[in-house]
């Protein structure tokens, strides 16, 4: 696997996740846009790091090497949850996500470039949401845990 910089790696998934979470406005389909959510969304790091607790109470950004990735969250009015995720993992590899201690959301496979993305729904109440990511056997050094994210 490529060693990328932390900077690089930062950089290369904000400019994903901001075209993911731009793709909609620029479709040209002719049709207004849609009036504003209650809430404009959230952005959280994915870290690399084997376990945690349902609350992910010891995943923090500190360490910028250990960033994988990002999720953007975004909860509709309706309590729909959007998790628009990217991450740099290991190359052609499926990963399953999973809302922490709740369920699986489905999966992203990552591409030749180690780079992968996904965007899941899925329904939610306010509160603490988390996040972890790991492939079929769950190989240490390969799961990733979000930074817990508080919905309102």
């Amino acid at each position: 696997m490529r060693q990328r910089s932390a900077r690089t790696v930062v950089s290369g998934l904000a400019a994903l996740i901001g075209a993911l979470a731009l793709s909609g406005a620029a479709s040209g389909t002719g049709k207004p846009p849609e009036p504003p959510q209650p809430s404009q969304g959230t952005e959280t790091f994915l870290i690399r790091q084997d376990f945690s607790d349902c609350q992910n109470s010891n995943v923090n950004a500190g360490n910028p090497s250990l960033i994988g990735g990002t999720v953007f969250v975004q909860r509709q009015s309706n309590g729909t949850t959007v998790a628009k995720v990217a991450i740099t993992g290991t190359a052609n590899t499926t990963y399953t996500i999973f809302h922490k201690c709740v369920g699986t959301l489905g999966t992203i496979v990552t591409q030749d470039e180690d780079e992968g993305s996904g965007t899941f729904q899925f329904q939610t109440n306010p509160g603490i949401l988390t996040f972890d990511m790991y492939p079929n056997g769950a190989p240490s050094g390969n799961k990733f845990q979000s930074v817990p994210i508080t919905l309102h």
